[in-house]
């Protein structure tokens, strides 16, 4: 089977103005993405789509497929993820699409391979996608300034651990097969398989703040 990789970078950022092309140890953000997914041994090719040419020569340096997207399926005000995955899904065909975005920079290639391992294994069990999340074992409240996920009322403390643990997504990994994405124009289908991903890859950069504690880490531990 065909595994892509697909990214989308647009430039129009507006949290954090051309957060994909932010450098970390000298290296964008998308040409750090492009490195780390061609590094995954299950991943045939990858593909960027974009609407800035800076990215898609960015895209072109790091021995990526460049992809020009319409400018309208790049604004989020005016078309929502469904119409921008179904655009991409119309640009590219493929067997497996694994959808990778640029705000995760400490997922590691091993990640993706386990991942996609994982995803080949357990579609006999029913699942027909797979999406990374993490485990969270916090004290919840909800909108109604009410205790969430515990009492705190109660005779004892409960402590963290002993909290159900509820998963979010983190953004970083979505599978599923090209025909599925196509079809429900979605980043997964109605049965996902929940992959948890290692704590030290926790990082989704969409402002100035993230962005500088993503750099901060990895310039520190990438000169150990």
């Amino acid at each position: 089977m065909e595994v892509t990789a697909i990214i989308v970078a647009r430039g129009g950022s507006v949290r954090l103005p051309r957060k994909n092309l932010l450098k970390i140890n000298e290296e964008t953000l998308v040409s750090r993405k492009i490195r780390q997914l061609k590094e995954a041994k299950l991943v045939s090719r990858v593909v960027v789509g974009s609407d800035d040419d800076d990215i898609l020569l960015e895209a072109e340096l790091g021995g990526a497929e460049a992809i020009r997207r319409p400018d309208i399926f790049c604004d989020e005000r005016v078309t929502p993820a469904n119409g921008m995955i179904a655009n991409m899904m119309d640009l590219v065909r493929t067997d497996v699409v694994i959808w990778a975005h640029c705000t995760n920079p400490l997922l590691s290639s091993g990640t993706y391979d386990r991942a996609l391992k994982t995803f080949f294994e357990i579609r006999d069990q029913g699942f027909d996608s797979l999406l990374s999340v993490f485990e969270m074992r916090e004290h919840l409240w909800d909108a109604g300034h009410k205790p969430f996920n515990y009492d705190p009322y109660g005779p004892m403390h409960t402590l963290s651990s002993q909290i159900s643990p509820l998963y979010a997504q983190d953004g970083g990994i979505f599978i599923q097969p090209y025909e599925s994405m196509k079809e429900n124009r979605y980043f997964f289908g109605s049965i996902p398989y929940l992959f948890l991903i290692p704590k030290e890859e926790i990082m989704d950069v969409n402002t100035p703040h993230e962005f500088a504690v993503a750099k901060a880490f990895i310039e520190s531990s990438e000169k150990l």
